[in-house]
Formats: structure tokens, sequence, C-alpha cells
């Protein structure tokens, strides 16, 4: 067998393993949304089976309303962190966040919440006595 019959047989066999990897996981997307789904409206954070245990977590993710930033930035006169095309420097900010020019208090008005809900599903360790 040349080289180009093996290239054709692995790519033929990874584009079969891709493509059923694909279709696993939009099934599981859509499990994982009703797992989310029901533990949430049962106030659930964990639920476990006989074989694997579910737990979900909410972080609350918190991001910049950019138009209100740079117009409390402008507002505080601090050169170099609102930048000619009306963006935030994020590196400047946060630099002068860091050393203290700026007090993460004045920005809070300028920031929004995002609750980001994350599921992890475990197997069940089996206790020694279960072990035969």
């Amino acid at each position: 067998m040349d080289i180009l019959d093996k290239l054709t047989g692995i790519v033929d066999v990874y584009f079969e393993k891709k493509t059923e990897e694909n279709a696993a996981k939009k099934e599981a997307d859509v499990y994982n949304a009703d797992i989310k789904t029901i533990m949430g409206e049962q106030g659930l954070t964990e639920f476990s089976t006989d074989t694997a245990k579910a737990s979900i977590t909410i972080a609350v993710k918190n991001d910049f309303i950019e138009n209100r930033l740079i117009e409390v930035l402008k507002d505080l006169k601090l050169k170099n962190i609102v930048k000619k095309k009306e963006y935030v420097d994020m590196d400047a900010l946060e630099d002068a966040i860091y050393k203290g020019k700026i007090d993460p208090i004045a920005l809070k008005d300028c920031q929004t919440s995002k609750e980001v809900i994350t599921l992890r599903v475990t197997a069940i360790k089996k206790k020694k006595e279960e072990i035969v």
C-alpha cells in the first residue's frame, strides 16, 4: 500500500468518526440543556443516579457597557484609555485600575452581569464493599 492509499483510508475513517462525534455532540447538547432546565426548575444543584452524578454551578459574568464606560472615562479625563475610534483599551484600563488611577466602583454603572450555568456529570465511585 502506498502512502496516498493510506492517507485516503485515514481521511475516510476520520471523516466518519468526526461525523459521528458531531451527531453525538448535538444529541448530548439537547440532554445537557434538559438537565440544566429540570434541575433549575426543581432548585437542585446536584442529582445522582446509580452510575452518574450531575451538578450545576451558576457563575455571574460581568462585562462592561462600552458606551457608558467611554462616557465615564471621558468625564474622569484620563488619557490613553479611550481611543480615537472610541473604544476602550482594556489593557490600559486594567493598568489604570491596578495602579489606583481609577476606582473600580466609579465604573460599576458601566458593567452588565450574565449568569453562566455549567453542568458537570461524573461517574459515581463504587465503595470497596460494592466491588466484587
